[in-house]
C-alpha cells in the first residue's frame, strides 16, 4: 500500500472511531445519566453563568474551587443551546469523543497502530469514560489536554531525531511547543492536572540516566515547552496566591495523607491497596460516578490489563539494562544509552499509569474513578499491550519472508491471534460496559434519587396533563437544585408553578385551587400528616404521586397578624405531649423579599448562602425567659403566590420540669438577623398556651 492510500485508510479510521465514540456519547443523553445532579446544576447555572455575565476568572473559588476554561466552554455551548441538556452536557459529549481518536494517536505513536486501535475502542465503549463524558462535568478535559501534550513531545523527540540528517529542520521545536500550550492549558480544567508535569519531568529524568544521548539533543525541546506551559500557568499561580482558601476541598479529601502525617499508616495502606484492586476486583463506591465496588474491568479486560503491565516492565527493564550483565545495574553509566525515544514508551507509559492512579492512594474515596482520571487512556493503553505484542510477532514474520518459506502459515497463526485477542478484549469490555452504564446504573434506586430522576418523571406527566398548573411538589430543599431540575426538564415556557415543600416539616394546604393538589411520596421520608393526603387512584409520576389535601381551614386575617412582606400568620397550635408547635401561614399579596441568588455548594469562601427568611417559634415562662426554640422555613418561599397558605411544624425540645406560658412566633433575615416587622410595628406575635 502506498503512503497516500495508508494516510487515507488511517484517515478513514479515524473518522469512524470517532463517530462511533460520538454516536455512544450522544445515544440517549437525555435519559442516561436519568437527570440532573447538583454539580451539573452548580456548574453552567452558576459557575458558567458567571462567564455569560461578564465576570471573566481565571479561577472561580466556587464549590471548592474550579479552574475556569471548561467553564468558559460550557457557557459557549449555553449561549448557543440554552440551559438544555445539549448546552450542559455537549462540551463533555465533544471533548470525551475526541479522546478516543486522540488515544488511538498516542498509542500508535507509542506502540504500533494495532495497539491505539485497541485501546481507543475500549475507551469508547469503557462505563468509565461514557460516565464522565455525558455529564456536565469538568473531569473530562483534563483528558483531552493532556494526551495531545504526551502526543507532542513524543512527535519532537522522533523528529528530533530524524533532523539529524537535516541540520535546518526546526519541526521537532514546534513540537514540544505544542506540547507545552497544552501542557499549559491543561492547568485551567480540573486539579488533578497539576501531577501531569511531574509525569514528564519522570520522563525526563528517566531519559537523563538511561539514555543520555536523547536528553542531550532534546533538552532545548523539554526547555521550550516547559516555558510555555509556565508562562501559561502563570496567571492560575497568581491567582491561587492570592486566594488558597479557594482550595479547601483538595485538603478535605486528602486524609489518608493527613492520617500518614500523624504516625497512621493504615487508611493510606488500605486506600493503596483498594487503588491497586480498582482494575479487577475492587472499585469506587460513589453512585454517582460508579455502581459502587465495580472493577474497570471484568475478569477477561483484568487479565489483558495485568498481562499489559507484565509485558511493560519487562520491556523497561530490557530496555534499560539491554543484554547486559546484572552487575551493571550498580553503574548507571554503563546501561543502555539508546537515542532512540521508542525505548521509553514502555516505561512512560507506566509512570503516566502510577502517577494518574496516585490521587486515588491519598484521597478519598478511594478508587475514585474522577480523582484517578488521568490515568483513563494509560489504563486502556496497557490492556492493549498484549494484542500489539501478538500484532507485532505476526509483522515479525512477515518480514521474515524471504529467509522463511513457510512464513505465511506462521503469520497467518499469528495474524489471527492478534485479531481474536482484540476481538475479545473489546468485546467484553462492550458488553459489560455498555449493559452496566446504560441499564444497571440509571435504574438503580440511588442513581436515579441522586440524579433527580422522579423530577423528570414528574415533567413528563405534566406534560400529558396541561391542565395541571398549581400544585404542591415534595422536595427536602437542600438548595434550589430541584426546583431548577424541573425547570430544565419541563423545557418550555408554561404556566406550571409548583410550590416546593418538605414534607418531613410542612404541607400545603391553600394552592389557588380547590381542593388543594399535592405530588408527594418522593422522597421518601416519614411525613407531617400523612393522613391528611388522600392520593388520586393512578396517578403517579416516578415516585411521586398525586393527591388532595383533605384538610380545609378558613382564611381569617385580620391586620395584627400580618407581616410587613406580605405573609400572615392564621392560626398556631402547641401539643405539649409531642412538644410540637405548628403554624399556619398565608400569602396575602406578592411577597417582598431579597433577591433569589444561585450561590454554588459549597459557596466561595465568606458568601453566605443560607436563607433569606425563617421563621422562629420560642417557648417562654410566665415572665417571658426563653424556654426553648426551634427556627425554619420548610417551604420554598419564592415559589409561593399570592392565595397559597401552608403549615409548618416547630419542635422546640424543652428540658424537663419546664412549663411554658407562650409562644412567640415571627420573622427574620437568618443573614442579617434582622427580624421582620408585623404592619402595626411589633417584631413578633405572642400567644398563650393552654394549661
Amino acid at each position: 500500500m502506498s503512503q497516500m492510500s495508508e494516510r487515507k485508510a488511517e484517515l478513514l479510521l479515524l473518522g469512524l472511531l470517532t463517530l462511533a465514540a460520538l454516536v455512544l456519547r450522544l445515544w440517549q443523553l437525555d435519559t442516561v445519566p436519568p437527570g440532573w445532579r447538583d454539580d451539573e446544576l452548580i456548574n453552567s447555572l452558576v459557575i458558567s453563568q458567571k462567564v455569560l455575565d461578564g465576570d471573566w476568572a481565571v479561577y472561580y473559588s466556587d464549590a471548592s474551587g474550579h479552574e475556569a476554561l471548561y467553564h468558559a466552554l460550557v457557557a459557549g455551548m449555553v449561549s448557543l443551546f440554552g440551559f438544555t441538556t445539549a448546552g450542559i452536557r455537549g462540551v463533555s459529549v465533544i471533548l470525551g469523543t475526541l479522546t478516543v481518536p486522540l488515544t488511538y494517536l498516542v498509542g500508535r505513536t507509542f506502540f504500533n497502530r494495532m495497539v491505539g486501535l485497541t485501546a481507543a475502542l475500549g475507551l469508547a465503549f469503557s462505563f468509565w469514560s461514557l460516565m464522565y463524558s455525558r455529564t456536565g462535568i469538568r473531569h473530562i478535559s483534563v483528558v483531552f489536554f493532556t494526551l495531545p501534550a504526551f502526543y507532542f513531545v513524543w512527535r519532537g523527540l522522533a523528529a528530533r531525531e530524524r533532523s539529524e540528517q537535516n541540520a535546518k529542520s526546526n519541526t521537532w521545536l514546534l513540537h514540544f511547543g505544542l506540547a507545552g500550550l497544552f501542557l499549559g492549558l491543561n492547568f485551567y480544567t480540573y486539579f488533578a492536572s497539576r501531577g501531569v508535569p511531574l509525569i514528564l519531568l519522570a520522563l525526563f529524568v528517566y531519559l537523563a540516566l538511561f539514555q543520555r544521548p536523547l536528553v542531550k539533543r532534546s533538552w532545548e525541546g523539554f526547555l521550550l515547552m516547559g516555558s510555555v506551559a509556565a508562562v501559561l500557568a502563570l496567571p492560575l499561580i497568581i491567582t491561587l496566591g492570592q486566594q488558597p482558601e479557594s482550595e479547601a476541598r483538595v485538603a478535605e479529601l486528602a486524609v489518608p495523607l493527613v492520617e500518614a502525617r500523624q504516625g497512621n499508616f493504615e487508611p493510606l495502606g488500605e486506600h493503596i491497596t483498594r487503588t491497586l484492586s480498582m482494575f479487577h476486583s475492587d472499585g469506587d463506591d460513589e453512585w454517582l460516578y460508579n455502581i459502587p465496588f465495580r472493577p474497570v474491568f471484568g475478569p477477561v479486560g483484568a487479565m489483558f490489563f495485568w498481562l499489559g503491565v507484565v509485558i511493560a516492565l519487562w520491556k523497561s527493564l530490557v530496555g534499560i539494562v539491554g543484554g547486559r550483565r546484572v552487575a551493571d545495574w550498580f553503574n548507571l553509566w554503563r546501561l543502555n544509552q539508546s537515542q532512540r525515544p521508542g525505548k521509553a514508551t514502555y516505561p512512560f507509559l507506566l509512570i503516566w499509569w502510577l502517577a494518574g492512579i496516585a490521587p486515588g492512594f491519598i484521597s478519598v474515596p478511594a478508587a475514585s474513578l474522577g480523582h484517578t482520571i488521568i490515568a483513563q487512556p494509560a489504563v486502556y493503553l496497557l490492556a492493549a499491550l498484549p494484542v500489539g505484542v501478538a500484532f507485532r510477532a505476526y509483522h515479525s514474520r512477515k518480514a521474515a519472508a524471504p529467509e522463511n518459506p513457510t512464513w505465511y502459515q506462521q503469520a497467518a497463526g499469528s495474524r489471527w491471534l492478534f485479531i481474536l485477542a482484540a476481538v475479545l478484549l473489546v468485546g467484553t469490555i462492550a458488553v459489560r460496559d455498555t449493559a452496566d452504564y446504560f441499564s444497571e446504573w440509571p435504574n438503580r434506586g440511588m442513581t436515579r434519587f441522586l440524579y433527580r430522576a422522579d423530577i423528570k418523571n414528574l415533567t413528563n406527566y405534566l406534560e400529558r396533563h396541561p391542565e395541571l398548573t398549581d400544585f404542591g411538589a415534595t422536595s427536602l430543599l437542600a438548595g434550589p437544585w430541584d426546583k431548577k431540575a424541573f425547570e430544565i426538564e419541563l423545557e418550555r415556557e408554561t404556566a406550571v408553578r409548583p410550590r416546593w415543600y418538605n414534607p418531613e416539616r410542612a404541607i400545603m394546604l391553600a394552592i389557588n385551587v380547590q381542593p388543594p393538589l399535592s405530588f408527594s411520596g418522593y422522597p421518601v421520608v416519614a411525613v407531617l400528616h400523612e393522613d391528611w393526603y388522600q392520593p388520586i387512584p393512578g396517578e403517579t409520576a416516578g415516585g411521586y404521586r398525586l393527591a388532595e389535601i383533605n384538610r380545609f381551614f378558613p382564611l381569617r386575617l385580620s391586620p395584627d397578624k400580618c407581616f410587613q412582606n406580605g405573609l400572615c400568620w392564621l392560626a398556631a397550635d402547641y401539643d405539649r405531649e409531642a412538644q410540637t408547635l405548628e403554624m399556619i401561614w398565608y400569602v396575602e399579596r406578592p411577597l417582598t423579599l431579597p433577591a433569589e441568588r444561585l450561590i454554588s455548594n459549597p459557596p466561595p469562601p465568606g458568601v453566605y448562602a443560607g436563607p433569606r427568611l425563617s421563621v422562629f417559634g420560642q417557648l417562654v415562662d410566665d415572665e417571658n425567659n426563653f424556654l426553648a426554640g426551634d427556627d425554619g422555613l420548610w417551604v420554598d418561599i419564592y415559589s409561593l403566590h399570592p392565595g397559597d397558605a401552608f403549615l409548618q411544624q416547630h419542635r422546640p425540645l424543652l428540658s424537663e420540669g419546664q412549663q411554658p406560658a407562650a409562644a412567640l412566633l415571627g420573622l427574620y433575615d437568618p443573614m442579617t438577623g434582622d427580624r421582620v416587622l408585623t404592619e402595626d410595628g411589633r417584631d413578633h406575635i405572642r400567644i398563650a398556651v393552654d394549661q
